[in-house]
């Protein structure tokens, strides 16, 4: 791992998922040169096969990714493989009208060659979205793989520090724009799954808002309440709190003030934000001004594993959230 600087915590992902063998297929290998490099990073490093999908057969001649056993470059305009898929896209999608001409032209589209081929178990997870914006890689996985029974898919973020210090988890920061008070209280459980996975620790969950405990009303505060009493309705193994400010949430000298008694309140390591807008806002934040390595977003709820990069994500942000995905298949 003498490449990069990866933090404690993403050296154990990655040593955790090169134990799983798993294949992941990077779509966008003709569209981004970090793409291929992290790619030929995870293949010499052995952390998983790597199948790198190219609109032309000369497009990654100079890159040298003959000498890697564990590379496969797949041309997606002319493989072998587009007869079957383009049935079984045609099959998949007929309730809704798609004829074999129109998954055919679907199938032009590298992200959806990539969603067929994690479908049909050819390989085991996607990840893409760093050239294109993240509804093409959500609009494909939604309609291919879909979510898994009574869950809704959520975008979030694992927020790594530079040095020694907590790790958090956000959400919703990439799918749902204006979630309800229901999708938040869900968003919520698999926040705290997730981090538990991931992360390992107790999650401590706070439902965000611009009031701590009535300091302020309005229905955007209302529709925090709301999701904490229906959390409060059902018999849930992680501590959890809202409506919370920020601060209240983060800093235990604040908290005191304002919501001593709050279970989370100063220790929150889940963030729910209640809608897109100030999750999105939140965790560039963190990432462009507080230093933090952001994870994902990593998509939770799907039935396979496909996730999004931001289009400003590094070589080691591609490698950890292959990672991250390879995890996600177990």
């Amino acid at each position: 791992m003498a490449d990069f600087k990866f933090s404690v915590l993403e050296k154990k992902w990655l040593m955790e998922a090169k134990t799983y063998k798993r294949t992941v297929v990077l779509p966008e290998a003709s569209m981004s040169e970090d793409i291929v490099k992290a790619g030929v990073y995870l293949a010499k490093n052995n952390i998983c096969n790597v199948v790198l999908l190219v609109k032309n057969d000369n497009d990654l001649k100079n890159f040298g990714l003959e000498k890697y056993e564990n590379i496969r470059v797949v041309n997606y305009t002319n493989h072998e493989l587009l007869p079957m898929l383009t049935q079984a896209l045609q099959i998949k999608r007929a309730d809704k009208g798609l004829t074999i001409d129109g998954a055919k032209q679907l199938l032009q589209d590298p992200i959806y060659f990539a969603t067929m081929m994690v479908e049909l178990g050819l390989v085991d997870g996607s990840v893409s979205g760093i050239c294109v914006p993240s509804k093409d890689t959500f609009k494909p996985a939604f309609q291919i793989v879909k979510c898994r029974p009574g869950k809704k898919a959520y975008g979030v973020f694992l927020m790594i520090p530079q040095n020694k210090g907590q790790v958090y988890m956000l959400g919703d920061c990439a799918i749902v724009e204006n979630p309800t008070s229901e999708e938040l209280a869900d968003l919520a459980e698999s926040c705290a799954e997730n981090y538990r996975k991931f992360v390992g620790g107790e999650p401590k969950v706070a439902l965000l808002s611009y009031s701590t405990k009535g300091s302020g009303d309005g229905d955007l505060v209302e529709k925090v309440r709301k999701s904490i009493n229906i959390m409060k309705e059902k018999t849930l193994d992680f501590k959890y709190d809202g409506e919370l400010q920020l601060d209240s949430a983060v800093v235990s000298e604040v908290a005191n003030k304002k919501c001593p008694n709050s279970p989370v309140g100063g220790k929150a390591n889940i963030l729910v934000f209640p809608d897109l807008n100030a999750g999105n806002i939140g965790y560039k934040i963190m990432q462009r001004f507080g230093g933090y390595t952001a994870v994902g977003p990593i998509v939770v709820g799907l039935n396979k594993p496909i996730n999004d990069l931001s289009r400003g994500a590094s070589v080691k942000e591609i490698i950890t959230t292959v990672a991250i995905t390879i995890l996600q298949s177990k």
